[in-house]
């Protein structure tokens, strides 16, 4: 059985330095591979294969497209690493912002709370949160990619999911203000590049889980393999 690492296109574009040190930290616990592009690669998937995912849209096309069976997050890996260096965040109050695209996912769900918690924030739940959540950023708000259709047809209905309601950037902004501003905390945690561009449109400060685990910021504790990023 070979573990397959997919880092994700666009948390790789969104997040290049947090996402080198990922791919170091998963490579170097042994035997993990990291392959380029789900869309185009995962068709040389096995059902042997382990398959290591950042990114929903890697977890949905790796589990309605490929033939791999065994699916984890990176999340949950590193919440079950005891030796892992946490960042302390002293207290701060973020609140979780759980993405429709993977919203039965609970395991990863509470592996994305307990792994804030070690962080020492103050996880602040919204109302409707885990499976109850509707909310997939700006992807919901733009027609459904073709080729999500394609390789992903249960999740996005063939690519008609009445939850797309496309409309103009300017409308995208009074829709997503007008979600924010339910929002207790400035800072929204996200595991979704999707959710948290869209909780940065609407006004709050998104933040994508990679950033808090693997920050730049040397007042943070700081990751083994501390990196220049220039």
């Amino acid at each position: 059985m070979a573990e397959i690492f997919f880092p994700s296109c666009k948390v790789s574009a969104g997040f290049p330095a947090e996402s080198r040190r990922i791919r170091r930290y998963l490579e170097e616990r042994g035997g993990v591979s990291t392959w380029g592009c789900c869309r185009s690669s995962h068709g040389g998937l096995t059902a042997k294969d382990s398959v290591i995912v950042v990114c929903n849209n890697c977890a949905g096309i790796t589990e309605e497209a490929s033939a791999a069976e065994s699916l984890i997050y990176a999340w949950e890996i590193i919440d079950r690493d005891p030796t892992f260096p946490f960042p302390d965040y002293g207290g701060e109050a973020m609140t979780v912002q759980d993405c429709w695209a993977a919203a039965e996912r609970r395991s990863m769900q509470e592996a994305i709370r307990s792994l804030l918690r070690k962080m020492n924030v103050t996880v602040v739940e919204q109302e409707e949160n885990y499976d109850k959540t509707r909310y997939h950023g700006t992807a919901l708000l733009v027609p459904c990619v073709p080729s999500n259709a394609e390789l992903m047809p249960r999740r996005y209905e063939g690519g008609h999911s009445p939850l797309f309601t496309p409309m103009s950037e300017a409308q995208q902004r009074v829709h997503l203000k007008k979600y924010t501003d339910k929002i207790t905390t400035e800072k929204v945690v996200c595991t979704c590049k999707f959710c948290r561009d869209g909780i940065n449109l609407g006004g709050k400060t998104g933040v994508h889980i990679i950033e808090l685990l693997f920050p730049d910021d040397d007042s943070t504790n700081t990751r083994p393999d501390k990196e220049a990023t220039a």
